[in-house]
């Protein structure tokens, strides 16, 4: 909360947090899960090269939120069991609008907690993005290298358009 709260830029906020992000944050495993079915036909390659751009988009998607909080906090609620994660309540609290609960899914099977999953409104953040992969893969003849391409382009988009700012 200091570093989204504090005066730096937002170039500045994303570097300080996305090692906080990378160290609590299950991103490859949340990457797999959103790739969902189609995980195991892409090949290795495709494997890694959509994790390296999943990385990408979730940090361009951190950054552009990080502009939209300021003066917030967050209250951590009851922890209870879901499954093998543990469901963490939480409130966020931003200034003049209505706070907003959410669960933050945790899981330690590698050894150390990390965030899985973020449920907000009622809606799982990584099925959402699953769902949203498996139809486009779907309607593009299950052809991973679409998603691939798809994804590139929403990165070079994203890095022309933070370029113009």
């Amino acid at each position: 909360m200091a570093i989204v709260n504090s005066p730096l830029s937002l170039a500045d906020k994303k570097e300080k947090i996305m090692p906080l992000v990378s160290k609590n944050v299950d991103i490859d495993g949340i990457g797999r899960y959103c790739l969902g079915r189609f995980w195991k036909v892409a090949t290795p390659e495709q494997q890694k090269h959509y994790l390296v751009l999943f990385h990408q988009i979730l940090a361009n998607a951190i950054a552009d939120k990080l502009g939209d909080y300021r003066g917030v906090s967050f209250t951590i609620g009851n922890v209870t069991k879901s499954g093998d994660d543990d469901s963490v309540e939480a409130t966020l609290v931003r200034p003049q609008q209505p706070p907003a609960a959410m669960q933050w899914l945790v899981n330690s099977s590698s050894g150390s907690p990390k965030v899985v999953d973020v449920i907000g409104e009622g809606a799982s953040l990584r099925l959402t993005q699953r769902n949203d992969y498996s139809s486009f893969i779907a309607r593009n003849g299950g052809d991973v290298d679409t998603l691939l391409r798809a994804l590139q382009k929403q990165i070079d988009h994203h890095n022309a358009a933070s370029a113009q700012q």
